[in-house]
Protein backbone atom coordinates (compact mmCIF):
# COMPACT_ATOMS: atom_id res chain seq x y z
CA UNK A 1 0.00 0.00 0.00
CA UNK A 2 1.21 3.03 -0.68
CA UNK A 3 2.09 6.05 1.46
CA UNK A 4 3.66 8.41 0.09
CA UNK A 5 6.97 7.88 1.33
CA UNK A 6 6.31 8.25 5.16
CA UNK A 7 6.91 5.93 8.23
CA UNK A 8 4.29 4.41 9.46
CA UNK A 9 4.05 6.77 12.55
CA UNK A 10 3.57 9.33 10.30
CA UNK A 11 1.02 8.41 8.17
CA UNK A 12 -1.13 7.06 11.14
CA UNK A 13 -0.75 10.83 12.38
CA UNK A 14 -1.88 12.52 8.96
CA UNK A 15 -5.38 9.90 9.26
CA UNK A 16 -5.93 10.76 12.67
CA UNK A 17 -5.39 14.19 12.10
CA UNK A 18 -8.63 14.10 9.48
CA UNK A 19 -10.59 12.57 12.39
CA UNK A 20 -13.74 15.24 12.80
CA UNK A 21 -16.20 15.90 15.89
CA UNK A 22 -18.87 14.10 13.15
CA UNK A 23 -16.75 11.45 12.83
CA UNK A 24 -17.02 10.80 16.76
CA UNK A 25 -20.50 10.89 16.53
CA UNK A 26 -20.95 8.92 13.66
CA UNK A 27 -18.93 6.15 16.22
CA UNK A 28 -21.05 6.68 18.99
CA UNK A 29 -23.99 6.33 17.04
CA UNK A 30 -22.48 2.85 15.35
CA UNK A 31 -21.97 2.14 18.90
CA UNK A 32 -25.66 2.34 20.18
CA UNK A 33 -26.83 0.66 17.04
CA UNK A 34 -24.62 -2.28 18.08
CA UNK A 35 -25.49 -2.63 21.59
CA UNK A 36 -29.45 -2.64 20.26
CA UNK A 37 -28.79 -5.07 18.11
CA UNK A 38 -27.14 -7.12 20.05
CA UNK A 39 -29.93 -7.20 22.42
CA UNK A 40 -32.45 -8.07 19.48
CA UNK A 41 -30.32 -10.68 18.75
CA UNK A 42 -30.16 -11.86 22.30
CA UNK A 43 -33.95 -11.97 22.24
CA UNK A 44 -34.32 -13.51 19.21
CA UNK A 45 -31.97 -16.35 20.69
CA UNK A 46 -29.77 -15.42 17.51
CA UNK A 47 -26.34 -16.54 18.94
CA UNK A 48 -23.83 -16.44 15.98
CA UNK A 49 -25.55 -12.59 14.74
CA UNK A 50 -25.51 -11.77 18.80
CA UNK A 51 -21.48 -12.73 18.57
CA UNK A 52 -20.61 -10.87 16.10
CA UNK A 53 -21.96 -7.72 16.80
CA UNK A 54 -20.14 -7.93 20.45
CA UNK A 55 -16.75 -8.70 17.85
CA UNK A 56 -17.51 -5.47 16.26
CA UNK A 57 -18.58 -2.89 19.22
CA UNK A 58 -15.70 -4.60 20.64
CA UNK A 59 -13.78 -2.61 17.67
CA UNK A 60 -15.99 0.05 17.91
CA UNK A 61 -15.57 0.66 21.66
CA UNK A 62 -11.91 1.62 21.99
CA UNK A 63 -11.82 3.79 19.40
CA UNK A 64 -14.52 5.98 20.35
CA UNK A 65 -12.48 6.45 24.00
CA UNK A 66 -9.26 7.25 21.79
CA UNK A 67 -10.79 9.75 19.75
CA UNK A 68 -12.56 11.87 22.85
CA UNK A 69 -9.11 11.81 24.76
CA UNK A 70 -7.73 12.91 21.33
CA UNK A 71 -9.95 15.56 21.24
CA UNK A 72 -9.60 16.07 25.39
CA UNK A 73 -5.82 16.52 24.97
CA UNK A 74 -5.98 19.24 21.51
CA UNK A 75 -8.64 21.28 23.80
CA UNK A 76 -6.88 21.54 27.17
CA UNK A 77 -3.69 22.27 24.65
CA UNK A 78 -5.20 25.01 23.32
CA UNK A 79 -6.32 26.43 26.44
CA UNK A 80 -2.79 26.24 27.73
CA UNK A 81 -1.68 27.85 24.10
CA UNK A 82 -4.08 30.71 24.65
CA UNK A 83 -3.41 30.86 28.82
CA UNK A 84 0.36 31.41 28.17
CA UNK A 85 -0.19 33.93 25.12
CA UNK A 86 -2.10 36.01 27.29
CA UNK A 87 0.31 35.99 30.27
CA UNK A 88 2.73 37.06 27.59
CA UNK A 89 0.30 40.01 26.73
CA UNK A 90 -0.41 40.87 30.38
CA UNK A 91 3.89 41.05 30.90
CA UNK A 92 4.36 42.99 27.98
CA UNK A 93 1.71 45.46 28.77
CA UNK A 94 3.05 45.82 32.70
CA UNK A 95 6.88 46.27 31.17
CA UNK A 96 5.30 49.07 28.73
CA UNK A 97 3.54 50.81 31.73
CA UNK A 98 6.61 51.15 33.88
CA UNK A 99 8.68 52.32 31.22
Amino acid sequence: MANNGMTASENGRAVAAMVREEDLEELKDLHTDLQKRIDQARTDGRLFMMSQYVRLLALVTPEIDRIQRRFNRETLAAHRKEHKALKLEAKAAAEAATV
